[in-house]
């Protein structure tokens, strides 16, 4: 499904003289998208999908120093078109946390802080669900589900060495209840 809506996205963005992330392509590739799968078969009653982790997660994740701006935090995201960076201690890369860009917004700017002297520990979401790599994709989602979160750091030995984003498994998977559990949920923090 993933190629077939980026052909049909880069079709409409072509047809439209527009970029992909122009609102009227990803309006059209959101529409596509729900149409789709609709029309695609659900998870099978019974059939575990035993693929890992690995297998769909972002590997090198994007990580700072606690000691990092929330300015800073933002503008690698920004640089890299994606909502959060994995907070890690400096030496050892053991994971702290994560912050964000919906952290960023609620818990500093509308508490105004000023983002370019709050650091990310100030903010940071500790104590988080992890996964192994080795973890299959019904795990990930189930882990998503019950933490009511869109990302998980994937950690071995005690360190980050990718991250898997609720994006992720919608594209691998049949994440559409996941996705609606999370958007219906209370925040958790």
């Amino acid at each position: 499904m993933g190629a077939f809506t980026t052909l049909i996205g880069f079709g409409a963005g072509y047809a439209l003289g527009a970029n992909r992330k122009a609102e009227p392509v990803q309006k059209m590739q959101y529409q596509i998208r729900e149409a789709v799968s609709q029309r695609l078969p659900t998870a099978r009653k019974g059939v575990t999908d035993v693929r890992q982790v690995r297998d769909v997660m972002t590997t090198t994740p994007e990580s700072v120093g606690p000691d990092a701006t929330l300015s800073e935090a933002a503008k690698r995201m920004a640089d890299g078109d994606f909502g959060g960076v994995l907070v890690t201690e400096p030496g050892s890369g053991s994971l702290l946390g994560i912050v964000t860009d919906r952290d960023i917004a609620i818990r500093a700017v509308a508490a105004e802080l000023d983002p370019r002297t709050t650091t990310v520990r100030t903010i940071l979401s500790g104590d988080l669900e992890t996964l192994s790599p080795d973890d299959t994709l019904e795990v990930a989602t189930a882990r998503m589900r019950a933490a009511n979160v869109r990302r998980l750091p994937v950690v071995e030995n005690g360190r980050p060495i990718g991250i898997v984003s609720l994006g992720d498994l919608s594209l691998t998977t049949d994440a559409g209840g996941t996705l609606a559990d999370i958007s219906v949920a209370a925040p958790d923090r």
